[in-house]
């Protein structure tokens, strides 16, 4: 299905990228204005920060992602906030929009013998799209790809948007925590020391929502 003006055609773009979902999966796309796309093969480039989805064996991206109103799939919702998609999350307490979002840092090549300095190193292990192939094709690097390939650190920098108290937040960093939050600053930073938590972890960032609650609401 083609969702004309709103679509890009990627079969001739290649380009490494780090998706949301292991696989495309079935979501409806809601626009504003209520026109709506159902039953898409859908995935989430976090680099690129694009919806993409599959019309038939060609890879499309959409072009026009602030008209976005909403994208449900089988278990997960997502909604347009400060022109980024965000995943909503949370519980009966208190919402959180996550934006997922990656970095790539270069931290250089592998060598002839594959060295370097793997302690905090990953490659980067985004499915890519390779032109010479069908969509059949889209896949994860071999080992032997993945010796020519240069050496990249995944950084993520998502973004949240956190309603705690009846007002929404945006925070990146544990300074906009403490900033939107200084009557439990002093606490929170506490807690984050102990506990060695940093925001570029979601699971750790959900601990210190989890705790501003709690404090918020003891």
């Amino acid at each position: 299905m083609i969702i004309g003006f709103l679509a890009l055609c990627l079969s001739s773009i290649a380009q490494q990228r780090a998706l949301l979902f292991p696989d495309f999966v079935d979501g409806n796309v809601r626009f504003i204005g209520n026109t709506r796309v159902e039953k898409l093969k859908l995935n989430f480039d976090m680099i690129s920060q694009k919806v993409l989805y599959l019309d038939g064996e060609t890879l499309m991206e959409i072009t026009n992602m602030p008209m976005i109103q909403n994208i449900v799939t089988e278990d997960r919702s997502f909604i347009m906030r400060q022109g980024m998609l965000c995943e909503i999350k949370g519980n009966d307490d208190f919402q959180v929009l996550v934006n997922w979002k990656v970095k790539k840092v270069n931290v250089g090549s592998k060598g002839a013998l594959g060295a370097t300095t793997q302690a905090k190193v990953e490659v980067l292990r985004s499915y890519e799209f390779d032109t010479a192939y069908t969509i059949t094709d889209f896949r994860k690097p071999t080992e032997q790809d993945i010796h020519s390939l240069e050496v990249w650190r995944q950084k993520n920098e998502n973004t949240y948007f956190v309603s705690i108290g009846g007002e929404e937040h945006k925070i990146q960093y544990l300074k906009d925590l403490y900033k939107e939050y200084p009557a439990q600053a002093k606490k929170l930073k506490a807690y984050a020391k102990e506990n060695k938590l940093t925001m570029v972890n979601a699971e750790d960032a959900f601990k210190m929502f989890e705790y501003l609650f709690n404090l918020i609401h003891k």
